[in-house]
């Protein structure tokens, strides 16, 4: 693994927290999960990590098959409204928001799990996704330009990062379980540490 599980918990858990403090539905939030995941990863651990934005398609448990993409012409791609975004990084692909998969649809038992793998384990295809645990990624420079540009349209969107950045703390030092932060009108809001509990890895 690139990081433990217990570091992969804290970081999706301080990103879901700020999420859902601005009134943000985890389940659709790729490009924050990626963007301030990314750069988590790069300021405390040095690693060099690239989010990317694309086609992507995890088969869960049973028969249950999610693609984050739309069909076109040429076939699925993750290039218009309909994509995915994920963190790259020395032959990994880490989706920070998988453990929010539950939320996608509420007919799909989706349990919460950390999704840290090879890039080398995807699926040659799309059609080859036959068993539980298989993920298939097609990033485009194209589709991670278009939506991860969308962070650079606020300057929340910077705060949210800092605040991420420093909330976070590498296990085993101590983490605050709660963090105030400041909304518009200058009201502090204390914002609790919150999250899937994970059960397993994908």
């Amino acid at each position: 693994m690139l990081i433990t599980r217990s570091n992969y918990d804290r970081i999706y858990k301080v990103i879901n927290s700020i999420l859902r403090n601005e009134g943000a539905n985890p389940a659709v939030a790729c490009v924050f999960f990626a963007g301030f995941g990314a750069y988590i990863l790069e300021r405390h651990f040095g690693i060099n990590a690239q989010p990317r934005g694309g086609l992507a398609a995890y088969h869960f448990d049973g028969n249950d098959l999610v693609v984050f993409g739309e069909l076109s012409e040429n076939g699925f791609t993750g290039d218009e409204s309909s994509f995915h975004c994920w963190v790259e990084a020395d032959g990994w692909a880490i989706d920070f928001m998988a453990p929010a998969f539950s939320g996608l649809n509420p007919d799909l038992a989706i349990p919460a799990k950390m999704f840290q793998r090879p890039l080398e384990a995807m699926t040659p295809t799309l059609d080859d996704l036959a068993r539980p645990g298989d993920f298939f990624l097609q990033s485009s420079d194209q589709s991670t330009i278009r939506h991860m540009s969308v962070l650079g349209t606020r300057r929340a969107y910077d705060d949210m990062a800092e605040i991420a950045l420093r909330w976070f703390k590498k296990d085993p030092k101590k983490m605050l379980t709660s963090i105030g932060i400041g909304d518009q009108n200058g009201h502090i809001n204390q914002v609790r540490l919150v999250g899937e509990t994970l059960r397993g890895t994908w």
